[in-house]
């Protein structure tokens, strides 16, 4: 063999090695999008269906729409940070913490949607009903302080998964693929 021929073998599976090498790791890669996918629509599952947040959301829809017809629960939330006044009720300051619960991790959930660090269908397909429901009850409480700071940014990517929730509902009567049949009557069937 001469060395000319044995160059170009040699040369010709470096090749293929390098080719089978660079497959293997974007087939790697892409089971390791779809386990980070996993991990993080799992930990969604924790959040939403944890005690704290379960507790918080209970806590606003019980006391929110009566407090919303409070003037100074209303003036309290325009102004709130990370200190009270002294005489601030305890009430305030408890639903305050609830919403902000809420509102917050909703924010940090948008964000990740916006930024493509979590599947936007996936997400859409498990929580729509939770955003929506969670917008309308938090909703004035965005109004007062995007009024308050003269700003758009608080929760505005809540707002944007929201925006992404209500166009769903409104594209999509089901996430059930067409194709595959049902075991009972469709409610979307014409």
């Amino acid at each position: 063999m001469s060395l000319e021929l044995l160059n170009t073998v040699a040369s010709l599976a470096t090749t293929l090695i390098v080719a089978a090498t660079a497959i293997a790791a974007l087939v790697q890669l892409r089971h390791l999008r779809a386990g980070n996918q996993i991990e993080g629509q799992l930990a969604m599952v924790n959040l939403f269906q944890g005690q704290e947040f379960e507790s918080a959301l209970r806590r606003a829809r019980r006391d929110l729409p009566r407090l919303l017809d409070d003037a100074k629960f209303r003036t309290f939330v325009a102004r709130a940070r990370t200190e009270y006044p002294v005489d601030t009720p305890a009430e305030f300051i408890e639903v305050w913490t609830a919403v902000s619960l809420l509102g917050s991790h909703l924010e940090n959930i948008g964000n990740m949607v916006r930024n493509g660090l979590t599947d936007r269908r996936i997400f859409l397909e498990q929580w729509v009903p939770l955003v929506t429901s969670a917008w309308t009850l938090l909703e004035p409480i965005i109004i007062l302080r995007r009024e308050a700071t003269r700003s758009d940014m608080p929760w505005e990517d809540f707002e944007y998964l929201t925006v992404l929730s209500r166009d769903a509902m409104i594209r999509f009567s089901t996430f059930y693929p067409k194709d595959t049949r049902r075991i009972l009557p469709s409610y979307s069937s014409p």
